[in-house]
C-alpha cells in the first residue's frame, strides 16, 4: 500500500530528481538526436529543381564530434570546411540532366563557428538547376567517397515520379529512380 503522507523532506527529493530529469531531457534535445555513422538526406525534385537537404551528425564527417585537440583532427576540419562549398563532393546528380549548382549552405557555418564550441551536427543544403531535369534517373550521394566515418544516409526522395525513403550505403551509394 502507497502511503499518502509525504514528508517535506520527500517531496524536496521528488521536485529536485524532476528538474534533474527534466533538465537532462531539456539538454538533450539541444543537442538533437542523431546516431554516429548515419545521416540523413531529403531529396525534392520540382521542375528544373534538385534540393538536397542533409543532417550529419559531425562524427560521420569527421570521425570525431568534439572541439579538435590534435593536429590530425585540425587538419579533418579543415578538408571538411574547404569541402563544403563543393556540393558535387556531397551529391552528385546523373550527368544527363545537365544539373549544374546554384546554391549551397551548411549551418553552423564552420568557417564562423567557435574552434571550441560543441557542433553535434551539421546541416548542408545544396540546390541545382537541371537542363534537362526528365533525364535525372539517379543520384549519387558522393559524400561517402570522402567521410568513411559515414556508414549510411536514410533518404527520403519527392518528385513527381516518386516518393519513398530508402536507405543507401557506400557499398551502392547511388539513389536511381
Amino acid at each position: 500500500m502507497i502511503s499518502r503522507n509525504v514528508s517535506p523532506l520527500q517531496a524536496l527529493s521528488l521536485l529536485c530528481a524532476g528538474a534533474i530529469l527534466v533538465g537532462a531531457s531539456s539538454s538533450t534535445w539541444a543537442h538533437g538526436s542523431h546516431t554516429h555513422g548515419q545521416g540523413k538526406a531529403k531529396l525534392t525534385i520540382e521542375g528544373n529543381s534538385l534540393k538536397g537537404e542533409f543532417d550529419f551528425p559531425l562524427e560521420s564527417l569527421l570521425g570525431f564530434d568534439y572541439p579538435p585537440s590534435n593536429p590530425a583532427q585540425q587538419a579533418a576540419l579543415d578538408a571538411l570546411k574547404s569541402r563544403l562549398p563543393q556540393p558535387l563532393l556531397f551529391l552528385e546528380p546523373l550527368a544527363d540532366a545537365g544539373c549544374k549548382a546554384v546554391a549551397h549552405q551548411s549551418t553552423p557555418d564552420l568557417t564562423a563557428a567557435d574552434p571550441k564550441a560543441d557542433i553535434p551536427n551539421i546541416q548542408y543544403s545544396v540546390t541545382f538547376d537541371c537542363e534537362r531535369p526528365a533525364a535525372l534517373e539517379s543520384i549519387t550521394f558522393t559524400a561517402f567517397h570522402h567521410h568513411a566515418a559515414l556508414k549510411q544516409l536514410r533518404v527520403e526522395l519527392i518528385s513527381a515520379k516518386a516518393r519513398r525513403t530508402v536507405t543507401v550505403r557506400p557499398k551502392f551509394p547511388a539513389l536511381t529512380f
